[in-house]
C-alpha cells in the first residue's frame, strides 16, 4: 500500500497543470489512467498517452492557463475539488467545474470532470 495521500497528488497535479509542466503532471496519473465527462458513455481520454495528447494541446493553446480550487473535499481515495479555470483556450472568461479524482497507488487512476 502506498501512504501517499491522495489529496498530496491532486494538488502536485494541480501545481504542475499552473505550470503548464507536462512531464510533471503526467507523473501524477497511473499508466492506465482514463478522463471521464459526466454523462459520457465513454471516457474522453483512455490513457496516459492520450492525456498527454489532450493536455500537449491544451498547454500549447493556453499561455494564461490557471486553475484555482475553490474548495476541496477528500473521502478516502477520492479527492473532489470545485475548480475555477482562467485562460483556457486563450480565453479571458473563467469556468467552474467539479473535478473528482480517483487516487489508487499513489497516482490519479480516473479523473471525472463535471462541467
Amino acid at each position: 500500500m502506498n501512504s501517499i495521500e491522495p489529496w498530496l497528488v491532486v494538488e502536485r497535479q494541480l501545481q504542475a497543470y499552473n505550470a503548464r509542466d507536462l512531464p510533471e503532471f503526467l507523473a501524477q496519473f497511473s499508466a492506465d489512467a482514463a478522463i471521464h465527462e459526466l454523462g459520457a458513455v465513454d471516457p474522453s481520454s483512455s490513457s496516459i498517452a492520450e492525456i498527454e495528447l489532450r493536455y500537449r494541446q491544451l498547454f500549447a493553446a493556453s499561455p494564461n492557463l490557471k486553475a484555482e480550487v475553490i474548495s476541496r473535499t477528500t473521502f478516502g481515495h477520492v479527492v473532489v475539488d470545485r475548480e475555477r479555470i482562467f485562460g483556457r483556450m486563450g480565453g479571458l472568461e473563467s469556468v467552474e467545474m467539479l473535478a473528482i479524482y480517483e487516487v489508487r497507488g499513489g497516482r490519479i487512476s480516473k479523473l471525472h470532470f463535471v462541467r
